[in-house]
């Protein structure tokens, strides 16, 4: 522990030894190998943007590929072994194989159709199954705007979806989630229920009874066509993230077929990462464990190997963010998991592994979990009621409140939060639709409100006005029907904008730092594409995770113009998204899964690149 002087004594966090890790260790130095090949259906159909994946026997590591508008693929080299090797299309059959792969090898797959719609519907990630449901009429799209909003606050919309259940079941479903929190706690049936829900419960169980009960579905697919030309050519590797205690779960996503897994039962935990200047990956674990505090997955074998900071019961103090500094250093958050009302900070040098925490002084708030770096050499940090500036060089911190905490509506929840260059935190107000700035030249906090959804505010009922008038949600995962909900954001720190993901408006707020103007960027489908965590690279493209989708989106800010990567996994539920850019290395985007308990890395690759592989193919 760290104790400065200017800080209370930190009695809370103790450093214990790191544990463990996973046995696999594979040489880089023979990741000689062409794994190639190509995928028809059959009918003889080249068919493009095909994911195709492979996984050496006992490693940790899946590299996912597609084909190109030709059906072929192309894997960058890969380490000699033998591998599981297998392809996947929405409503196409999961095709298997295996391969022994030394120099170049090919392994050519024929998808078979899916005749029963049902069997892949469970196929879907969740922007296909909430694109499809009714929102032609008015009260439809009153009813598919309450799905959007409060069924997809904690989970992916494909893990409730992918199910049929009568009116009745339906019922039983929404009287538990009425009652539960984000952290999956069920309070009971005398706990006051989320409002939105109880307003609209017999009007949402028709509604679900329609689209997905026993009878003939009210839902239109139409399935966005498969991934091509630059989304086409990314190279995905995944790293599994173990249970603790030797436990295994019965499905990994690996397989659409089997749908959406639970994370139930400690399933889940992977929250944010980082990847060092070493290509190792650094998690935080949201949930309550007897072991990790925070984690490290070795970028090239996949070896994990956790720290673990005590908390109270012998169990592993909890954490939630983490960032990294310019001089690569990760920073962050801790907290209890038996009293979450004062977190720290917590460094670690990924050379030396040495974890320092420093507590804020009393009386200021403690973190709570949401991190970024400015410029000037200082770690900012959400803290509940505003966020706090950490001075790296003289250890001190310095807080900014937010100016709204609570209101007629509830308490003004701080989730995400952003540097910007010039040296200013940004932080937001979820339920309450709030952005709020620090002036760091007067010590004072701004605030801006975004415009809400007008469509969805035109559409409401007398009876739906009258409920908002004293509306206040339990849970900032119960917005308004109209909120545009700002989870997470990043700052372009080249450039003068920051960028706020509206993850239930469908929208990434364009915000200029100087002038505070404020733009609305629709997503390719706001009412299926959900954004969360913002990265911003160094040629201002806006990064973000579609969490209630297995998707990443890229903006280009110069073209207007998206695009969209499809994660190779089922049911991944991302939480946050972060980028590492190294002279002389390519960009790398880095996707924790937290349902699906794996981090990828996904690594953009041009046109040169994929031709530099068909000819070493072709020799």
């Amino acid at each position: 522990m760290k104790n400065p002087r200017n800080f209370a004594a930190a009695s809370l966090i103790a450093l214990a030894a790191a544990l463990g890790a996973t046995p696999f260790v594979i040489s880089a130095a023979h990741a000689d190998a062409l794994l190639t090949g190509t995928i028809t259906s059959t009918a003889g159909e080249k068919m493009g943007g095909v994911t195709v994946s492979a996984k050496a026997e006992r490693s940790p590591i899946t590299t996912s590929v597609f084909t190109d508008e030709a059906g072929n693929y192309y894997f960058p080299p890969l380490p000699n072994g033998k591998y599981r090797v297998w392809a996947q299309a929405l409503t196409y059959q999961t095709a298997n194989g295996n391969a022994e792969l030394h120099k170049t090898t090919r392994r050519d797959f024929v998808l078979q159709p899916i005749k029963n719609q049902e069997d892949w519907i469970r196929q879907l990630p969740g922007d296909e199954l909430l694109a499809a449901l009714p929102g032609d009429t008015p009260e439809d799209y009153r009813m598919k705007t309450q799905v959007r909003k409060n069924c997809t606050g904690c989970h992916s919309a494909s893990y409730p979806l992918q199910h049929r259940f009568d009116e009745e079941g339906w019922n039983k479903i929404l009287d538990l989630m009425k009652h539960v929190n984000v952290l999956g706690v069920y309070f009971g049936p005398d706990h006051k229920a989320t409002p939105n829900i109880e307003f609209h419960q017999k009007e949402l169980a028709a509604y679900l009874t329609r689209a997905r009960g026993p009878g003939e579905s009210s839902m239109k697919f139409k399935l966005r066509p498969r991934p091509s030309g630059e989304a086409a050519r990314a190279v995905f590797k995944e790293y599994d993230f173990p249970m603790e205690h030797g436990h295994t779960a019965s499905m990994d996503g690996s397989d659409w077929s089997l749908g959406t897994k639970s994370s139930m039962n400690h399933v889940a935990g992977v929250h944010d990462a980082q990847m060092d200047f070493d290509g190792n990956i650094w998690i935080t674990f949201a949930h309550t464990s007897m072991e990790t505090t925070i984690a490290r997955i070795d970028g090239k074998t996949g070896a994990v190997k956790n720290f673990k900071l005590d908390d109270q019961r012998g169990i592993a103090a909890g954490t939630h963010g983490i960032t990294r500094d310019e001089n690569g250093i990760l920073w962050f958050n801790t907290r209890s998991n038996v009293q979450r009302s004062r977190g720290g900070l917590g460094r670690i040098d990924p050379k030396t592994e040495k974890i320092t925490v420093y507590l804020p002084p009393e009386p200021m708030s403690g973190t709570a979990g949401t991190l970024d770096t400015d410029l000037n050499g200082n770690v900012w940090v959400t803290s509940p009621d505003g966020a706090l500036r950490f001075n790296i060089k003289e250890e001190k911190f310095t807080e900014f409140k937010s100016l709204t905490y609570k209101n007629q509506h509830g308490t003004a929840t701080v989730y995400g939060l952003a540097a910007d260059r010039t040296g200013n935190g940004w932080w937001l107000l979820m339920a309450q639709d709030l952005v709020d700035y620090s002036d760091i030249k007067t010590g004072k906090s701004g605030e801006l409100k975004l415009a809400p959804e007008k469509a969805v505010m035109e559409s409401l009922t007398p009876e739906q006005r009258k409920m908002y008038e004293t509306f206040q949600p339990p849970d900032f995962n119960t917005p308004f029907a109209w909120a545009q909900a700002p989870r997470r954001m990043g700052a372009d720190k080249n450039g003068d904008y920051v960028y706020v993901g509206n993850s239930f408006g469908g929208t990434l707020a364009k915000i200029n730092i100087h002038t505070k103007e404020t733009t609305l960027v629709p997503l390719p489908n706001p009412e299926a594409h959900q954004p969360y965590q913002i990265g911003v690279d160094k040629t201002h493209n806006v990064w973000t995770n579609l969490w209630s989708t297995d998707k990443v989106a890229k903006y280009d800010p110069s073209a207007n113009q998206w695009t969209l990567f499809d994660l190779p996994t089922r049911g991944t539920e991302s939480r946050h998204i972060s980028l590492l850019e190294r002279d002389g290395q390519p960009l790398r985007v880095i996707i924790p899964y937290e349902r699906a308990r794996k981090v990828a890395v996904l690594t953009p690759r041009s046109e040169a690149e994929i031709a530099t592989l068909k000819a070493r193919v072709g020799r």
